[in-house]
């Protein structure tokens, strides 16, 4: 990776989103990533939000395998268009692409092992509501967090609708670029908005994780808000992460919402609590439990500072009337 300038380690070490530092980032990622592929698609020049097939592909050359011809075209016509394209939404129907398929096949196994109840097949699914509703939230991105939707622009490219009974949402870092979302989740315009926020979350940390360690103990195993098994350390940092960003987002909805948005009033602010009141419970377990490095310890401490600051908001009287 390049060097990185005064003002990019900041990004970096900061929970929320700029765009300018967002796509210094995101750049220099795209454009380790392409690098990779060089032996079978030479002279290219990354794109702004790198489709996740040229991310799987990369993964599938480094662990020595042969990537699929037709991946690696699609690639290419890809990477010769320079410019930011509207999110992909990948239904299943009449087929899965290729590089959607064995990850649905970890997430299903995920699922049975952790879930215990039920057998979700990750099977296809039209999903015509939960598009809209993805659509929709977009809308509302763009409305109440223009930096958060900057970032979405710039790091997912797709999401993978699955119907996986309870299952939620996925970030995967060999398929960078897509969110795997579970329609039977997806049951309001809320529901949407929240997984938007979560997912791209995964995303922006993961990013900020090709550059930087944060954390020297990520292996160990802690419980946390979000899971009930124990999980690594590292997967509480990025719970910590995305509760801090669907709280913020939840929030500034909130502190917005028009009169042709009555109805979801409170499924908003109920989910931004919600999300807050975890946040409180997993920023405890990284007290106590993480070891961090120089940039981890600076990226904690801003972290602590936005939760500082969400609480002292939501703790201020409402005003008369709202």
């Amino acid at each position: 990776m390049a060097q990185l300038t005064a003002e990019t380690y900041a990004e970096l070490t900061s929970v929320g989103p700029t765009p300018t530092g967002t796509a210094r980032l995101a750049r220099s990622y795209h454009r380790d990533v392409v690098r990779r592929l060089a032996p079978y698609i030479p002279a290219c020049t990354p794109t702004a939000g790198l489709h996740p097939r040229a991310v799987w592909t990369a993964t599938e050359l480094a662990a020595g395998r042969t990537p699929d011809a037709t991946c690696v075209e699609q690639i290419r016509a890809g990477l010769s268009q320079e410019r930011i394209r509207p999110l992909e939404h990948v239904t299943g129907v009449p087929d899965y692409p290729l590089w959607c398929r064995t990850p649905l096949a970890e997430l299903r196994a995920d699922m049975l092992r952790t879930a215990g109840v039920g057998r979700p097949d990750m099977s296809a699914t039209a999903a015509p509501e939960a598009v809209e509703r993805v659509g929709a939230a977009v809308t509302v991105l763009r409305r109440v967090w223009p930096e958060a939707a900057v970032e979405l622009s710039l790091l997912v490219r797709a999401v993978v609708y699955v119907d996986g009974g309870a299952f939620r949402s996925a970030t995967l870092l060999r398929n960078y670029g897509a969110v795997f979302a579970g329609v039977g989740y997806l049951t309001s315009v809320p529901a949407a908005f929240e997984t938007l926020l979560h997912e791209t979350g995964h995303h922006s940390l993961y990013l900020r994780q090709a550059f930087e360690r944060f954390i020297t103990n990520g292996d160990d195993l802690v419980t946390h808000a979000l899971r009930p098994d124990p999980r690594p350390l590292s997967g509480t940092l990025h719970a910590a992460h995305v509760l801090t960003r669907m709280a913020t987002g939840l929030d500034r909805w909130y502190s917005v919402l028009d009169e042709a948005e009555v109805e979801v009033r409170e499924e908003v602010r109920e989910r931004r609590d919600d999300a807050l009141t975890r946040l409180h419970a997993t920023l405890e377990v990284l007290k106590t439990s993480a070891r961090w490095t120089d940039p981890g310890t600076a990226y904690f401490a801003n972290l602590l500072q936005r939760e500082r600051e969400l609480t002292e908001r939501l703790n201020r009287p409402i005003p008369p009337g709202t």
